[in-house]
Order: structure tokens, then sequence, then C-alpha cells
């Protein structure tokens, strides 16, 4: 079992690091709100889901396995027709690595849980301009 209280800090304290049309964006939890709808305006998105499938269940991964599983995620994304934008998450404060993942374009919160979970995530972020940039346990 995972112990929320430990990685929510981390989570929490975590930079989200967005590629968009060749420039570098970093959000967190902390972000200001005018710069989320920035953004948000600027991708065309109502909202952004970032997903990793990097580390499942918090277990490090080694690199073979994640290429596979990104692989098996953007190919899906590509295949049904949604927008994405690559991404990375980084945690300074601490020494897990850099997790590269993808920040889905308008895809609705209550399809994000399961495809969290079908990479074994323990959490995932979603940026909306309601309520910015806020982590989402998978499993509540």
């Amino acid at each position: 079992m995972v112990n929320r209280s430990s990685l929510n800090s981390v989570y929490e304290e975590a930079l989200y690091r967005l590629d968009i049309m060749g420039r570098r964006y970093t959000l967190s939890t902390l972000s200001k709100q005018a710069f989320v709808e920035r953004i948000l305006d600027m991708t065309r998105c109502h909202s952004l889901t970032i997903i990793t499938v990097d580390h499942p269940g918090s277990q490090r991964c080694d690199r073979a396995t994640f290429s596979r599983r990104h692989d098996q995620l953007t190919q899906q994304l590509h295949h049904l027709g949604v927008r994405f934008f690559h991404s990375s998450a980084l945690a300074p404060q601490c020494d897990w690595p850099v997790e590269h993942g993808v920040a889905i374009a308008d895809l609705p919160l209550a399809s994000a849980y399961p495809l969290n979970q079908r990479f074994h995530q323990n959490a995932f972020v979603h940026i909306n301009k309601e309520q910015g940039v806020a982590l989402h346990w998978t499993n509540p």
C-alpha cells in the first residue's frame, strides 16, 4: 500500500512541464490562475490531464518498460484522435527521477481515473480554469 501522506507532499511540490508548440511551460499546484488560464487558452483546451506511465504503483521501473508503456499510451491516444502534449514531472525536493508523460486535452475527469488505473498510477494532475492545477488520487 502506498503511503499517501509522504507522496502527497512530493506531488504538491512537483513541477509539471508541458511542451506546447515548441515552447516549454512549467506549472505547479501553486501556479497563478492567470498563468493556468493563459496556457489553456493557448492550447485551446478547457482542461489538461497529465498522466505518466513511469513507475507503476510508485515502484521504479526500467527504461525499456517505461518506453513500451509510454508508446502504448501515445499510440492509443493517436488511434482515438485525442490531442495531447508531451509533459514531464519532476520533484526537486527528492531523488525521484523525471517522469515523462502526456497532457491530454479535454479528457473528462471521469475518464482519467480508469486510464490512470490501467497504467497502475497512484495519481494524476488535472488542470482547468475552475480549480487550477489539482492533484487527483486514482483510488480515493
